[in-house]
């Protein structure tokens, strides 16, 4: 990233040469290899290294260096320093200044030096292009005076590191250039010590991320917008003398496939699914996107559960063929009908959490018969479950976020769930979606979308 005069001199490359350039360029054969692959690791485990090697100039003279490696550290980006000292010329170190010097001057960010009551001591380019203040505007000028309208409260702009204990500080916030305009900042402050330990001065490392946080507010306002394409496309509950049902849907801070639809196919049946695709984000959602396309006309025209999931198993292999697996999606899913004529609900479960039936009696029966999930690489036929009810039966249907909320253990998630059907499956459908979020405590923003949903057959 930056080198000094000496650096060329040893090296006999010049600066253009050398700036951006891989450090093993000066590596000539496999032992130098080997030794620098050590010093390398030494660095990285303990942040130093010091010993002596013998540096090989004009292809067959050595020239024995003390080598100095160190990190700098705190920034967003790590810095290390390798500094030769010729043996055979000189018995001291060059001064760190020199070092120091060539960072401030060609280091991509700007690295500010400042004494202890924080003016300006060095200014380098980058600084001047960040903030838009010339060197010989801002030496020995206090660095907060640079910048009146800061709030006091960011480290960066205040007397940051008094304590041992706070060393670093680090952050980021908007700043006022010169010119008025704004940009955004990440910054590392770290304090410099005398030999007695007492704070001397500081080096503070700044970014510009301006670019980095527009793009992530534009990424925001698209996700938040997705979210409400989402929500917008689904189903409304059915409600009505012989099937009630409600749903609630909990997001993640993330984009993904999760959802639910429900279609009355006709006087006396009704179709009901739930779909999980792998993963989160913009290629789960889209996935979801297609898979909801297909539902109503794949539901009401083929209505038996195991031919359903057929129809989706087909429709996956078709968009994401056996030679792309890097694209493989997987999605779990139960899907079931329910047939008031008939009192009875024939479903499988494709690889989903098991749903509950509770009975007016109270008996518990898990929605667990099927197969793997839809998009598995492994075939094997689905199995279709078949419950006759006679009396008011509650349904209870769920993705896995809930799981991961109620409980580290999903077996022990699994427990409560069925406990807290049994126990509360008398209430209207809201109520006991309520109740059970509440009795929870789920949180605002779970680590995976959670959708629940509840359907009570008169």
């Amino acid at each position: 990233m930056a080198v000094n005069d000496g650096a060329v001199a040893l090296t006999g490359y010049s600066k253009e040469q050398l700036i951006g350039q891989s450090f093993y360029l000066l590596v000539s054969d496999e032992h130098h290899v080997e030794k620098y692959e050590l010093i390398w690791k030494s660095v990285l485990e303990n942040g130093y290294w010091e010993g002596k090697i013998d540096y090989l100039i004009d292809n067959d003279r050595k020239l024995a260096q003390t080598l100095t490696v160190y990190a700098l550290t705190g920034a967003a980006d790590e810095f290390y320093i390798w500094r030769f000292s010729n043996m055979e010329t000189t018995t001291c170190s060059p001064e760190p200044e020199q070092t120091l010097q060539a960072i401030y001057q060609t280091a991509p960010i700007a690295v500010i030096s400042l004494c202890k009551n924080m003016a300006v001591k060095e200014w380098g380019k980058a600084a001047e292009t960040l903030f838009g203040w010339k060197r010989e505007e801002v030496i020995g000028r206090e660095f907060v005076s640079l910048f009146p309208d800061q709030p006091p409260r960011i480290a960066m702009f205040s007397h940051p590191l008094k304590g041992e204990k706070e060393r670093i500080a680090t952050g980021e916030c908007t700043v006022r250039r010169k010119d008025g305009t704004f940009v955004d900042v990440a910054y590392s402050t770290i304090s410099v010590t005398d030999s007695e330990g007492n704070v001397a001065g500081y080096i503070m490392m700044a970014n510009d991320i301006t670019k980095q946080k527009q793009k992530e507010m534009e990424y925001k306002k698209q996700v938040e917008l997705a979210k409400k394409i989402q929500q917008s496309v689904l189903t409304p509950p059915i409600q009505n003398d012989a099937v009630t049902m409600d749903a609630i849907y909990i997001p993640s801070d993330d984009l993904s496939g999760d959802m639910y639809a429900c279609y009355q196919i006709d006087y006396d049946r009704y179709g009901v699914i739930i779909i999980d695709v792998m993963g989160h984000g913009i290629s789960s959602s889209l996935v979801g996107m297609l898979l909801r396309s297909l539902l109503r006309g794949l539901i009401v025209r083929v209505i038996d559960p195991v031919y359903v999931a057929i129809e989706l198993e087909n429709h996956v292999r078709n968009l994401f063929p056996s030679d792309a697996d890097e694209l493989r999606y997987l999605f779990s899913m139960i899907y079931l009908v329910i047939d008031t004529k008939k009192k009875q609900i024939e479903y499988t479960n494709a690889g989903h959490p098991a749903g509950l039936l509770v009975t007016e009696d109270g008996e518990v029966i898990e929605l667990d018969k099927g197969g793997l999930a839809i998009g598995s690489p492994f075939s094997v036929p689905f199995e279709k479950g078949v419950i006759r009810y006679r009396r008011r039966t509650r349904l209870f249907l769920y993705t896995d976020g809930i799981l991961e909320e109620i409980d580290p253990s999903i077996l022990q998630s699994m427990n409560k769930i069925r406990h807290y059907a049994k126990v509360y499956s008398h209430l209207p459908d809201q109520q006991f979606l309520r109740m059970l979020i509440d009795y929870d405590r789920s949180p605002v923003n779970p680590a995976d979308d959670i959708y629940l949903l509840s359907i009570t057959i008169q």
